[in-house]
Formats: structure tokens, sequence, C-alpha cells
């Protein structure tokens, strides 16, 4: 499969990252928007400092992140964010 060249070439890694850190953390609790987007943040920063790239990959995550769904856990929304960052469509 070619690599998209839209995307840095660590969203998968980033994305797995969010999700990790969603599993890790209370799990069965709502999932909430601002969760998602905070945890965009400091995946980001974490992988690459307080960067332009960093922002760069903030911007990443949170283009490629999933509609939060009715009744979405932490855990079920991690789950969609590893098949998102294999390739699937969640």
């Amino acid at each position: 499969m070619p690599e998209r060249t839209d995307q840095p070439p660590n969203l998968h890694t980033l994305l797995t990252q969010v999700a990790d850190r969603l599993d890790e953390k209370h799990p069965n609790k709502a999932m909430l928007e601002p969760l998602a987007l905070a945890q965009a943040l400091v995946v980001a920063e974490a992988a690459h400092g307080r960067t332009t790239t960093a922002d760069n990959a903030e911007r990443a995550i949170v283009a490629a992140l999933p509609p939060i769904r009715t009744g979405d856990t932490r855990a079920d929304y991690a789950t969609r964010l590893r098949l998102i960052a294999t390739g699937a469509v969640a």
C-alpha cells in the first residue's frame, strides 16, 4: 500500500498512543470531545516536544479522530482509534 503523503508518517503510531492513554485511565468512563482533543495535544507534544512539528501532528490527529458516538466509553473509542490507525474506516 502506498504511503499517504497528506499525513505525518507516524500518524498511525500517534493514534495508537492516544488509544493506549484512553484505555489506561478509566476505560469505562464516558468519552468526551474535550478529552480526545487534550489527548491529541499531549501525545503530539510527547512525541515532538513543543514544536511546529508537534502542532502539525496534533492537527493531523484531530483530523483523524472519529466522531464520538452516544454511549461511547473511552475503551470503545480507543478500539475505533486502533482500527483507524490500521487503515480501517470506523
